[in-house]
């Protein structure tokens, strides 16, 4: 085929235009992005640029892998699809070792396939039709009557104000970027199982405030005493792994293998199996409405075996058709309750059968793209893999694309660069060179949010869970003490926030001191605050500083999923002699003084994530969907996406009062004393030669 080049074609109509293959294209796109520009934009060394180039076209194979450290900013979408290209050029997919890999999420139901052959799936097991369930406990998948009847809605839109994305625009009006299939409805009960969901939300001392007084009913289940249980109007103790008294379902996406278990110990406390708490109510309302159809739905979970779900689950699905629960469980194919899923390479090679049998890839083209023609993504200005700003996260023009190349013709609506909202930042779409990109301005780094904050995971939780079990909150930070000796403390431990040591040393802020940390003041921590309304002290983010020479002057890590302030913390933090954030009546241990590190987060709604146009393939079956569907296509939350200004609040020292006692010592990062520093450069050793 022709790579290079421009030609003239007639149209069926007799006009001729012209055309270009897309490697054509490509060259003129990437002239905006020359080493030196590449340096100046990522401020990554020139040699190590060109060496990750020079390896990705010399060495096979090539597999680059990233997770939630770029997909916790705003344009984490261009990123991935950008490291897709050079992939694309080498000839690195599809090959065992090679491939772009993505560990942003765990998302198993894609691992329960459906197919005309092999039955429902995992839409068997969520979406057996409420008015007709097959009460036939040897039934195969086959025969269940499948009948989705649930709108599905992103949880995301909930944490927009619990609105879609709209926006007045000088030169549309009143414009939806929110498509109809991603349209969310007002949220009026809320429930939800083993996520952290209100603790863990951005924005959410805005959910808090302003949006859940407007949700009649919340409910959590969960096995710790969360956030979300502090704030839920009821709360379900549900049985830990080890407590299960009926058999569960698990898998894995990357390590492909079936589990299937139940607990070995008898539940210490009065709590219950999940099913069981979804069975149990759904038994109750069926009695309160005299209504047999809602115990029958979990028949076999009533009757203590929901296997005869699991059963179907395995039946239905292209990876597990021919497993029985009884093989499994009784070890039949290696460890008890253990299989393998049944793809077609192992380990998982994603688009083998693309390279190697020839069959279409999952795209409108059926081959892999580096470009889209959705009407709606040449208007976002995203139709190539191109450079964007982040909404916030940036010292210039919020949301700006760098790049001249005529082919991108974005549309800016009409809303100036002045333009300050969040989401009119979110959605404009400005076009510009990067040495005029260079001279644009942040009006928030202009007045002073000059510190970006990421927030990885920590090694001591997984997600929020165990943030406050009290070894875990001892070893999470650099403050951990059981004793407790400086009573400020919330608890055996405490977050903090890693800063730059001459960037502290340049505001007046000590190693361990405590620190406020702001982000922008029109919406956080919550829209309409006051410095005299009592929640803004709950709301406004207080926590230790521990210098960290590993982070750049400009860039503060704060670990995310720890555990939020509370009013009944804050009160109890403030009322009782030994100092605790612990909450009276519900026992909730917070992480924190004041504040969270949700305290200097929103949403950000992309516009790239909402649309109806984007064909794909279905999360769970294979055929293929237009627009929405949950964990396939859909708004997710950025927490990177932000910028924060730090000031000091309290001395570090016990008390309130001087220097916290470890940077005294001469042994801590940035406090380095002369024998430490000797010690760090290898001084100490002496090396004699025989």
């Amino acid at each position: 085929p022709v790579l290079d080049g421009t030609f003239k074609v007639k149209t069926v109509d007799g006009k001729e235009i012209e055309v270009m293959p897309l490697f054509e294209m490509y060259k003129i796109h990437l002239k905006d992005y020359d080493i030196d520009t590449v340096v100046e934009i990522t401020n990554s060394p020139r040699e190590l640029i060109e060496r990750l180039a020079h390896d990705i076209a010399t060495i096979k194979p090539v597999a680059i892998h990233y997770g939630e450290g770029i997909n916790h900013w705003f344009h984490a979408t261009l990123f991935n699809r950008s490291t897709y290209l050079p992939l694309m050029l080498t000839g690195n997919i599809g090959y065992k070792g090679s491939g772009s890999h993505t560990w942003s999420g765990n998302y198993k139901a894609g691992n329960f396939q459906a197919s005309k052959w092999s039955g429902p799936g995992f839409y068997g097991w969520v979406a057996e039709d409420v008015f007709s369930p097959n009460l036939d406990p040897y039934a195969p998948a086959m025969d269940l009557k499948v009948k989705g009847r649930a709108y599905d809605e992103e949880v995301a839109y909930w944490n927009h104000n619990d609105r879609p994305l709209i926006v007045n625009t000088p030169k549309y009006g009143r414009k939806c970027f929110t498509g109809k299939t991603h349209m969310p409805t007002p949220t009026k009960i809320m429930w939800f199982t083993n996520v952290n969901l209100v603790n863990n939300a951005k924005h959410v001392y805005q959910m808090l405030k302003n949006v859940n007084p407007n949700i009649e009913q919340i409910m959590s289940t969960d096995i710790e005493m969360t956030g979300s249980i502090e704030y839920a109007d009821f709360a379900f103790p549900a049985n830990s792994w080890v407590e299960f008294e009926t058999h569960e379902i698990t898998s894995s996406c990357s390590n492909p293998f079936v589990q299937i278990w139940k607990g070995g110990i008898r539940p210490v406390n009065d709590s219950k199996d999940d099913v069981m708490i979804l069975a149990g109510m759904a038994a109750k309302l069926g009695e309160l409405l005299r209504d047999m159809r809602f115990r029958d739905y979990w028949k076999f979970a009533l009757e203590g075996r929901p296997e005869v779900y699991i059963q179907r689950l395995l039946d239905g699905s292209t990876t597990l058709k021919g497993y029985t629960f009884e093989d499994i469980v009784n070890g039949k194919y290696g460890e008890p309750g253990v299989a393998l899923l049944l793809y077609r390479t192992y380990p998982r090679q994603p688009f083998w059968e693309q390279v190697y049998e020839s069959l279409p890839f999952y795209t409108p083209t059926g081959r892999l793209q580096a470009y889209n023609d959705e009407p709606e993504i040449i208007e976002y200005g995203e139709n190539f893999i191109v450079h964007r700003e982040g909404p916030e996260a940036t010292p210039y023009l919020p949301n700006v694309i760098a790049s001249t190349n005529p082919y991108i013709r974005p549309d800016d609506y009409g809303i100036p660069e002045s333009a300050e909202h969040w989401d009119e930042r979110t959605v404009r779409n400005i076009k510009k060179s990067w040495a005029d990109v260079k001279r644009t301005k942040n009006f928030l780094w202009e007045k002073g949010y000059k510190f970006y904050c990421v927030t990885p995971k920590s090694r001591h939780t997984v997600h929020s869970q165990w943030a406050v079990t009290d070894w875990n909150f001892i070893w999470n930070n650099n403050f951990g003490d059981p004793y407790r000796m400086d009573k400020r403390m919330p608890g055996v431990g405490e977050h903090q926030i890693h800063l730059n040591p001459q960037a502290a040393m340049d505001m007046g802020i000590n190693d361990g001191d405590y620190v406020y940390v702001d982000a922008n003041p029109a919406d956080r921590p919550y829209e309409g605050w006051k410095p005299s309304d009592p929640f803004y002290k709950v709301a406004r983010l207080m926590l230790r500083c521990k210098y960290n020479p590993a982070y750049p002057y400009g860039v503060t890590m704060m670990k995310h999923s720890a555990w939020i302030s509370t009013e009944r913390s804050v009160k109890a933090h403030e009322s009782r002699p030994d100092g605790r954030a612990l909450s009276a009546g519900t026992g909730y241990q917070s992480s924190f003084r004041y504040g969270s590190q949700q305290s200097i987060t929103r949403d950000w709604s992309m516009p790239m994530h909402q649309l109806d146009s984007l064909f794909h393939k279905s999360k769970t079956s294979m055929k293929f969907i237009f627009g929405y569907e949950a964990d396939n296509h859909g708004i997710n939350t950025t927490p990177k996406e932000t910028l924060v200004k730090i000031t000091k609040a309290e001395d570090g020292g016990m008390g309130g009062k001087g220097l916290w006692d470890p940077a005294k010592t001469g042994y801590t990062a940035g406090n380095e004393n002369d024998f430490m520093r000797r010690y760090l450069n290898g001084d100490l050793i002496k090396i004699e030669k025989e």
